[in-house]
C-alpha cells in the first residue's frame, strides 16, 4: 500500500499541477466577492484529503487517493476543487486475452480534476453518546473536468451524491459516491464509459 501511495504521488506531472493551479483560481475568482464580505473566522473553506476506490469500466477497480478544496457560497450551495489519482491500473480482461497492455508505464494512472457546483439537499443534526450536536447534510454535486488514462486526456461530466458530518468545529467527515462520464478509444472506437468513485475523506474547516 505505501510503495502505491508513493507512486500515485510521484506520478504526478508538471501539466497536472499547472491545471490544478488554474483551476484553484478559477474557484477563488468565482468567490472573490464573496470572501470580500466575509470576516477572518467565518469558515467558509475546507481542505482536505480523501482515499477510496474507483471502478474504471472495462478495468479492475483501483485503489484512489486526492484531496479537494471546498468554498461555501450559502448556507445551501457550495463551489469544489477536485484532484484524484490511482496510480498503475491492472490489465483489462481484453488485455489479459490479447497479447498484453495496450499501453505502460505513466497511461495506466487514472488520474481526474474537476470542479463542481453542489447543493445541500438535507440538512441536520447527529447526536452522540456524549449529548453534543453535530451538523450534517446529504448533499448533490455536478461539474466538469477532466480524466487522464492511457494516453488519452478526456473532457469529464461528473455526477456524485454525499454526505458530511461534523466531528467537531474544525474537522468533517466525508462519504462520497462520484460519476466520472466521458469518451474513450481504449476499447471500443468513441465509447461513452460510466467510471465509479467511491471515497472516504476528512477535511479541516478554517
Amino acid at each position: 500500500m505505501e510503495n502505491r501511495l508513493q507512486h500515485i504521488f510521484l506520478s504526478i506531472n508538471a501539466k497536472q499541477l499547472i491545471l490544478w493551479v488554474v483551476l484553484t483560481h478559477v474557484l477563488l475568482f468565482l468567490s472573490s466577492s464573496t470572501l470580500a464580505q466575509a470576516t477572518v473566522k467565518n469558515e467558509t473553506i475546507d481542505l482536505g484529503i480523501h482515499f477510496g476506490f474507483v471502478s474504471i469500466e472495462d478495468f479492475p477497480t483501483t485503489e484512489a487517493i486526492g484531496t479537494y478544496l471546498t468554498f461555501r457560497a450559502t448556507e445551501d450551495f457550495f463551489l469544489q476543487l477536485n484532484y484524484m489519482q490511482a496510480g498503475d491500473v491492472e490489465l483489462s480482461a481484453a488485455e489479459q486475452t490479447a497479447i498484453g497492455a495496450y499501453f505502460t508505464g505513466e497511461d495506466r494512472d487514472f488520474t481526474h480534476y474537476d470542479l463542481l457546483i453542489g447543493y445541500n439537499l438535507f440538512q441536520g443534526e447527529v447526536f452522540t453518546e456524549e449529548k453534543t450536536t453535530n451538523l450534517s447534510s446529504l448533499y448533490f454535486v455536478a461539474g466538469i473536468g477532466e480524466t487522464e488514462f492511457g494516453g488519452e486526456s478526456r473532457f469529464t461530466t461528473t455526477l456524485g451524491l454525499g454526505y458530511q458530518v461534523a466531528l467537531n468545529r474544525n474537522t468533517i467527515l466525508r462519504l462520497d459516491l462520484r460519476d466520472y462520464l466521458y469518451k474513450t478509444s481504449l476499447i471500443q472506437e468513441d465509447n461513452t464509459t460510466n467510471n465509479i468513485h467511491t471515497s472516504v475523506g476528512f477535511s479541516y474547516l478554517f
